[in-house]
């Protein structure tokens, strides 16, 4: 997942770019329906996709709880890209902690990397089975 933060806009823009295949697994599980992903039936689960991702990971910026929402999403045959909804924030970035469970319960072993760019410097979570939530000082 990359966040970056947009100056101009005091918006951060978000993305997460992921395997196709293995969120077709997980979303089947998830579901408990078999999910097929491509371009042309990516509007029929975009709450289904809006919700694992709901449910399996929560951003916080100065310790206030920011939903992830998806605004777009593209499919490739090998990957997926989710673009979130803008994120306003208007007062200095002091701290960004990650609660992160995605692919998790399939995936055991899956470490999940979260990138944070903010202005001009870049910060990174390492989330995984061990650990599930990370916290960072923006200094």
């Amino acid at each position: 997942m990359n966040i970056t933060y947009n100056e101009d806009s005091n918006y951060f823009e978000s993305t997460w770019r992921t395997d196709t295949e293995h969120l077709e697994g997980v979303l089947t599980a998830y579901a408990e329906i078999e999910i097929h992903l491509d371009n042309s039936t990516i509007g029929t689960h975009k709450l289904l996709i809006n919700n694992y991702i709901k449910d399996n990971a929560t951003l916080y910026l100065n310790a206030k709880n920011h939903n992830l929402s998806i605004d777009i999403i593209e499919v490739n045959f090998a990957e997926t890209i989710v673009h979130f909804k803008p994120i306003k924030c208007r007062r200095k970035l002091k701290q960004v902690s990650m609660q992160n469970t995605l692919f998790q319960k399939q995936f055991p072993n899956q470490k999940n990397m979260v990138q944070i760019n903010y202005k001009g410097k870049m910060y990174s979570l390492l989330l995984g089975a061990n650990k599930l939530y990370e916290e960072i000082t923006i200094e």
